[in-house]
């Protein structure tokens, strides 16, 4: 009698409260959260003046917006973003920045089938698990997991996740994914000399980017923006790029002819300008 009451017992805890089961450790949730999702993660390729870079980066919705680290497109001359299937495109837009929190959202002509729900970064406590899908020393669809070791603030008040997934060159910008399948954070960074002290940015902040308009006038603008074009190659140095330049306050049209190495005369005929007289956010074609 007595067992069948412990019986009872355990089925009716089970039943009531399934998060006592084991499902969540089963590890066949990861293997389908990677089938599901795999698809939703890009490797990033960037050019530089200081040299070739790869990171990750991954679609958080069907219109092709791209979230990755700011630290890792800054200062390029080129971005290719690779998708899983071997396309390559270069982003055709700034969606938003935010350096301080080293958050890039970017957007290439596609629509994406496969992207990422965002969680919701408050509800993540220390002590769960989490995983990512990146491309670590340009391995690319690498997926591996850990736990939230900690949360911390940084010296500015930022929350910041430090986790025991392994993050290596080439994991910056990837997605930080909770057992449900959704983006909780972007790994960013690990501290070398530790034992995988890694750490990522909250997803949360890139809903409240979201949601602000992008000021290109209050930015130096990156040398890669742009023109949409797609290559075959990757990143497809064989194309014939046209670049456009977002005008920022205190420009010149001479002063823009010079940076970019071309004279007045081709960017008044190319931009069909009817004078020299430009203005702040104005956009220009670049031979």
């Amino acid at each position: 009698m007595m067992r069948d009451s412990l019986s009872f017992c355990l089925c009716f805890l089970l039943f009531v409260f399934p998060s006592l089961g084991v499902a969540s450790d089963d590890p066949d949730v990861i293997a389908q959260i990677f089938e599901e999702k795999s698809d939703a993660v890009v490797l990033i390729a960037v050019g530089s003046p200081e040299g070739d870079r790869l990171g990750s980066g991954f679609f958080i919705s069907r219109d092709g917006k791209v979230v990755t680290n700011y630290h890792l497109i800054k200062g390029a001359h080129k971005i290719a973003v690779k998708l899983k299937n071997g396309s390559a495109f270069i982003p055709i837009k700034i969606v938003n920045l935010d350096p301080a929190k080293d958050i890039a959202v970017i957007q290439i002509h596609i629509s994406s089938p496969a992207y990422f729900a965002m969680g919701d970064s408050n509800a993540v406590i220390v002590g769960q698990r989490v995983l990512t899908i990146g491309n670590p020393q340009g391995l690319e669809s690498t997926i591996s997991d850990g736990l939230v070791s900690s949360i911390r603030l940084d010296n500015l008040g930022m929350k910041v996740f430090q986790i025991s997934v392994p993050l290596s060159n080439g994991s910056s910008g990837g997605p930080l994914i909770d057992l449900k399948g959704d983006v909780v954070g972007i790994t960013t960074a690990s501290m070398s000399g530790g034992e995988n002290l890694n750490f990522a940015v909250p997803i949360n902040y890139v809903r409240i980017l979201l949601k602000k308009p992008f000021d290109p006038s209050r930015m130096q603008p990156e040398p890669w923006q742009i023109q949409e074009r797609r290559s075959k190659g990757f990143p497809g140095n064989n194309a014939v790029e046209k670049h456009d330049y977002v005008v920022r306050k205190g420009d010149s049209l001479y002063s823009i002819a010079k940076k970019f190495r071309t004279s007045v005369k081709v960017l008044t005929r190319i931009n069909h300008l009817k004078d020299t007289k430009i203005i702040a956010g104005q956009r220009l074609v670049l031979p």
